[in-house]
C-alpha cells in the first residue's frame, strides 16, 4: 500500500523542481512540427511585432492571416496636392496628357495653379520616395452657389495600372480628402463613366457651375451674381429642353440617356454623391 504522505511529499518535489527551472527544449508535436517552448520576453514580442504585420485576407470566404515582415508590408496610397509636391509636376503633366492632349508646358501651368483655396490637384501615390509610384490625379474645384459642394474634373489613372481598382481607390480619397476640408457634396460630369460612377455611389443630377480657377482672382460673390445672367450654353440647354418637351418628350436622364450636351455638342451626364 503507497503511504500518501510520501506520494504527496514527492510530486511537491516535482513541481518545485520545474518551476525553478525554465522550459528551453523543442518538443516534435503530432505533425512533425517542432514548437519553441522557450521563455519570451515582452521585449522579444515588442521585437517580432515590429518584424511581422498580420493581414487579413479573405480567399473564397474564408479568412486567413498573412504576415508581412518590414519588407513585404504592403505599400500605402494616399493622395498629396501637387502644390505640396512640386516634383511631380512634369510627370503628372505627362500622365494627364496621355489622356487629354496639351503641349506639357500648358499642362504645367495649369498644374501649378494647384492650391489651398482652390482649384487643388490630387496626385494619387503609392510606396515611400525611393519607390514611388504615381498612379492617378484628379482636380477639385469650388461650385459657384453651392459653399458645400466641389467640382471633381480631369480624373485619370495611369494606363500602367488601370484594371487593378485604382480608379476606385482615387474616388475614394479624393471623398476623403474633401470630407477632411469641410465639404459635403461632390459633383462631376462623365461623357461615358456614368456606370462606374453609380457603382461607386453617385447619382444622376441637375447641372452645377464649375468655378474653375476663377476663384483666385475674383470673388466668389461676382461669380454668384454672373452665374445668374443667361449665358450661351445655358440658353442652348433651355432650347433643347423646351424642344423636348414641346415634341411630347419628357426631358428625363438616366444612366443610358441623357438631354444635356457639352459646349461641343457630346452627350453628358450630370452625377453627384453626398458624402
Amino acid at each position: 500500500m503507497i503511504d500518501p504522505v510520501f506520494t504527496k511529499s514527492v510530486l511537491e518535489q516535482a513541481v518545485l523542481s520545474l518551476q525553478s527551472e525554465p522550459i528551453t527544449s523543442k518538443e516534435e508535436t503530432g505533425d512533425g512540427l517542432n514548437v519553441d517552448l522557450r521563455p519570451i520576453s515582452t521585449s522579444d514580442c515588442q521585437t517580432q511585432h515590429a518584424e511581422r504585420v498580420c493581414e487579413i485576407l479573405t480567399v473564397d470566404g474564408e479568412v486567413t492571416e498573412k504576415l508581412h515582415t518590414d519588407s513585404e508590408q504592403p505599400e500605402k496610397i494616399r493622395v498629396v496636392p501637387i502644390h505640396r509636391r512640386p516634383d511631380l509636376l512634369v510627370p503628372c503633366a505627362d500622365l494627364v496628357n496621355s489622356e487629354w492632349q496639351r503641349s506639357q508646358a500648358a499642362r504645367v501651368h495649369s498644374l501649378q495653379k494647384s492650391c489651398a483655396e482652390f482649384p487643388v490637384c490630387l496626385v494619387l501615390l503609392q510606396g515611400h520616395r525611393e519607390t514611388e509610384r504615381l498612379l492617378g490625379h484628379v482636380r477639385l474645384s469650388r461650385v459657384v452657389g453651392h459653399s458645400g459642394s466641389l467640382f471633381v474634373e480631369s480624373v485619370v489613372v495611369s494606363k500602367a495600372e488601370r484594371g487593378k481598382g485604382y480608379g476606385r481607390t482615387l474616388m475614394e480619397e479624393t471623398e476623403r480628402y474633401a470630407k477632411s476640408r469641410g465639404f459635403k457634396r461632390l459633383c462631376l460630369t462623365t461623357h461615358d463613366k456614368q456606370h462606374f460612377y453609380a457603382h461607386i455611389g453617385y447619382v444622376l443630377s441637375t447641372p452645377v457651375q464649375n468655378a474653375g480657377s476663377m476663384t483666385a482672382f475674383v470673388p466668389m460673390e461676382m461669380l454668384l451674381r454672373f452665374s445668374r445672367m443667361p449665358s450661351e450654353d445655358a440658353q442652348k440647354q433651355t432650347r433643347t429642353e423646351t424642344d423636348a418637351q414641346s415634341a411630347g418628350q419628357p426631358v428625363v436622364q438616366t444612366l443610358t440617356e441623357t438631354p444635356y450636351r457639352d459646349a461641343k455638342g457630346v452627350a453628358i451626364y450630370w452625377m453627384h454623391k453626398d458624402i
